[in-house]
């Protein structure tokens, strides 16, 4: 069995930053925070299904394009 080494995107930013003295962690916080948001709407791609939050919305956007529930 295969053993993998795993590494959060938040150790690699971290180990990352030490390479950069003078940092002051403003662009890893920035890099923490996009993370963050993306595994909120990773979470609610998955539970899109079941929540039912898929397909129209039965609204239309400044675009002219249907909205999708999940754009609301």
């Amino acid at each position: 069995m295969k053993s993998y080494n795993i590494t959060t995107l938040d150790d690699f930013i971290i180990r990352r930053q030490k390479d950069y003295p003078e940092a002051k962690g403003e662009f890893s916080r920035l890099l923490h925070h996009i993370g963050t948001a993306a595994k909120m709407v990773a979470s609610k791609i998955r539970k899109a299904g079941l929540a039912d939050i898929l397909g129209r919305a039965g609204k239309i956007n400044v675009q002219g394009e249907d909205q999708q529930k999940l754009d609301v």
